[in-house]
Formats: structure tokens, sequence, C-alpha cells
């Protein structure tokens, strides 16, 4: 019997998308013997997605599966199917979700990988604020690099770019200030993301799919947003669905043969 006929159908969606860029849609299709659930995922990175199911005489083929994980750039992937238990009875459909970048699920990484410095062979810059700061990286493995406005960034890993923002020239020193943050946002080949952030007015140099390399110029650094100065906030992490778990990163200093792990209040000089 085609689904058109049955005598009762209730549909209803809501969707929560908790990054800015709306390029994840969430849809559905009917089949013969009920209904396919279907993501398109055209961001640069994958996209989980938690969905909360409201059904009635119909049950899915992924089970009590809940956060689910779209590849990169795909259409039509199928998230479940939905099957009606009983023809003769009426059928409701409905879910809720939730989505963001990244695999909500990942826990292993390249812990090893040798980071480069942020800026420019032959400079040196002071780390003011390192791994679980004092004054705003309490519970956050992030760095702060002390740099003057307009100073070059450097990707300090290769990647793609995700995301980014440009477009704010506020700064306070209130943590309500960091919706005016611009940053470069790049994910990396073992599931993890570092964001360069309170890069100056206009000044990201490189666009949304961009393949980034190590070591390869980005953008300029600025006192945007949420800063107390002029400075470059570098963190890398894992994307869940509602937070980052950031992670300690280890970094090639001086001429690049020794990695480690950065202290505040130091001072680091790239020469490689």
């Amino acid at each position: 019997m085609p689904m058109k006929n049955f005598t009762f159908l209730i549909f209803c969606l809501f969707s929560i998308t908790m990054f800015a860029q709306d390029n994840f849609k969430l849809y559905y299709e009917e089949l013969d013997q009920g209904f396919v659930i279907l993501a398109d995922n055209n961001e640069y990175s994958p996209v989980s997605a938690k969905i909360d199911f409201r059904l009635e005489n119909l049950e899915a083929t992924q089970g009590d599966k809940t956060v689910f994980v779209v590849p990169a750039m795909t259409k039509r992937h199928i998230i479940t199917e939905l099957h009606v238990i009983d023809r003769r009875k009426r059928i409701k459909l409905g879910y809720e979700s939730i989505y963001n970048y990244g695999n909500h699920s990942q826990k292993a990484y390249d812990s090893n990988f040798e980071y480069y410095l942020p800026f420019e062979k032959g400079t040196e810059y002071w780390l003011s604020q390192g791994y679980n700061g004092a004054t705003s990286h309490k519970g956050e493995n992030a760095l702060d690099f002390k740099m003057p406005i307009g100073t070059k960034i450097y990707a300090a890993r290769g990647g793609v770019v995700v995301d980014i923002e440009e477009s704010y020239s506020r700064s306070c020193t209130e943590p309500d200030c960091a919706k005016y943050n611009n940053y470069i946002l790049i994910y990396h080949n073992d599931g993890t993301f570092a964001e360069y952030t309170h890069v100056k007015k206009d000044g990201v140099k490189v666009k949304i799919g961009d393949q980034i390399k190590i070591g390869q110029f980005i953008g300029y650094s600025g006192n945007v947003g949420w800063a107390t100065g002029p400075h470059l906030h570098f963190i890398v992490f894992f994307q869940k669905l509602k937070k980052r778990i950031t992670l300690k990163t280890k970094f090639l200093i001086g001429t690049g043969k020794q990695a480690i792990n950065l202290i505040e209040k130091e001072k680091y000089k790239r020469a490689y």
C-alpha cells in the first residue's frame, strides 16, 4: 500500500545548528515501507548530528543510535530508514536534532604531531598565557602569543579551511565580547581542528575550502573580540556537539630540531 494512503501522518522537524555556517541539511523521503532520513553536508569537515526521534508505529534500521557522523562534502547520505510496523495503524514521525562540526565520538588523534610556531621565520614572540592560564584559559588548553596588530600569521599545521570570520573591529575585556572574535578555523586530517583567534578586521587571507600547507601565510593578527591587548589566541581541539575538548600540542622551536610543550611567560623563536 503506498504511504500516501495511510489514514494519519504527522511529521515534525526541529533542528538547531551549533556553528555559524548553515551548510548542513536533514530531510526525509517516503519509501514503500516507510521513510528514509537523509543528510546533505556541504561543509569541508565531517558533521555530527544528534537526532532524537519521536516515533509511533515506526522502527529505525539503526536501532537506538542517536548520533550520526556525515562525511564532508556529501549529498544524500543515508542516516537511517524508518519502517512501518503495522500498516493497519496510524503512524507518527517527528524528531529533534542538533549538529556541529567534527566527529562527536572521536577520541584518538596524532598526539605526536610537531606543530610549527604560528608566526614568520626569523621572528620571536612571548607566550603571554599558556595552558590553563589564570587570566582566561582556566580549564582550557589554549595559547596566547603576544604580537602587534598586523603581525603575519602562519599555519601551525596543514588542513582545510572550514570557517572564517573577519568582519568585526570591536574589542573589550569582558567575556561577552567573545561573540566579536575574528578567526580562522582549519580542519586537520586526524580529525582535530585549530582556531586562530583575534584576527584583525579584514585580515583573513584564505578562503573556506582552501587546502592549507604547514607554514603557509593565512592572515594578520589583531586585537578584536575578547582581548586585553593585541595577541594571537591559538587552540587545537576536538569539536563535540555542544563543547570543545582542547588538546595540548608540541611545537618546533629554535631551528626546528626540538618539539616541546610551550611554557607561559617564555619567548620562542622560529628559525626554520
